[in-house]
């Protein structure tokens, strides 16, 4: 039988640069990695299957876009593989409704948050629900991830009734819409990461995608402890180990969480990539997903590292 430490899944053409970067930072410490592509996955679930293949770590990166992996997933919760962001966490984590509610009570701030009901399940909406909206407001999904399904300048019933058919299983969030202050003539608007124990935060242009990295010394140093510790709360409550939230500052000086958790972050790198995430905050949640992995497996050196799937 072969025993690898980690086991990466993607399918995802511009995750390939970040896949292959966890390969080589892997590489470096002697941790055993096996890359899981479209090009191999049938041969990997049959080499499971026949005991002839197992891991200690599965890092998930191709499930949420390619159903072909969720037997994948199956598989390895099976056989108990530490996984991060372990499938059992993500209901929870990625129902931005329910880690709204969970945030709420933890005394950290969020839009004001009309929940409505799948479409499949009541696909009527009376106009009384969101008469005390203040317009334009904004409709996401509660599952929706990347911008899937965000209408940012939402005005009537009709254009939630709309936006609510896209993705018809799922519950739609009517929210307020959040102006941030400016700092320095930037959007206060950040896109944080959590990597692993570490907080990385950025500034990030809601309205360009333009990320940049947030320095504690571009802001009241109490406003930047404060990230940190929504990061830190969001942490515990998702028991998740790499996500993204987004938070603005608005002009009363309130931090507003906006996005609660992102769990298939969008890590390109600003490098090759305009709208990419600084290359400083890609490298380190690199090399702490290495660490991570390094500290949870029994570390045997020498493992041979295999890769089987072709760069492209």
């Amino acid at each position: 039988m072969e025993t690898y430490d980690l086991a990466t899944a993607w399918c995802w053409e511009y995750d390939a640069d970040f896949v292959h970067q966890i390969d080589a930072e892997c590489g470096k410490r002697g941790i055993g990695s096996y890359l899981i592509h479209p090009h191999n996955l049938f041969e990997t679930l049959n080499r499971m299957e026949s005991g002839d293949l197992c891991f200690k770590v599965f890092f998930d990166r191709a499930s949420d876009q390619e159903e072909s992996f969720d037997q994948l997933v199956d598989g390895m919760l099976d056989s108990g593989v530490k996984m991060i962001n372990h499938a059992d966490q993500l209901p929870l984590a990625i129902d931005k409704a329910r880690m709204q509610r969970e945030l709420v009570s933890q005394g950290i701030q969020v839009p004001k948050t009309i929940v409505l009901p799948a479409w499949d399940k009541r696909p009527e909406l009376g106009s009384a629900r969101l008469d005390k909206m203040v317009r334009p407001f904004v409709i996401k999904p509660a599952s929706g991830g990347c911008g899937d399904g965000v209408v940012a300048d939402a005005r009537t019933v009709e254009d939630v009734q709309q936006a609510r058919q896209q993705f018809p299983d799922d519950k739609y969030l009517v929210q307020e819409k959040v102006e941030p202050v400016r700092i320095n003539n930037r959007r206060a608007w950040f896109r944080v990461f959590f990597a692993f124990g570490e907080v990385l935060p950025c500034w990030w242009d809601d309205q360009t995608k333009i990320a940049d990295v947030l320095s504690p010394f571009d802001m009241d140093k109490k406003i930047y402890s404060n990230i940190i510790k929504i990061m830190r709360k969001a942490a515990r409550i998702s028991k998740l180990e790499l996500f993204s939230t987004e938070i603005a500052l608005t002009s009363e000086g309130k931090l507003v969480v906006v996005d609660p958790v992102n769990d298939q972050v969008d890590l390109r790198k600003k490098s090759s990539h305009f709208d990419g995430i600084p290359d400083e905050v890609v490298d380190r949640i690199v090399v702490n997903l290495a660490d991570w992995v390094k500290k949870r497996v029994r570390f045997t050196p020498g493992r041979r590292k295999v890769s089987l799937c072709v760069k492209t």
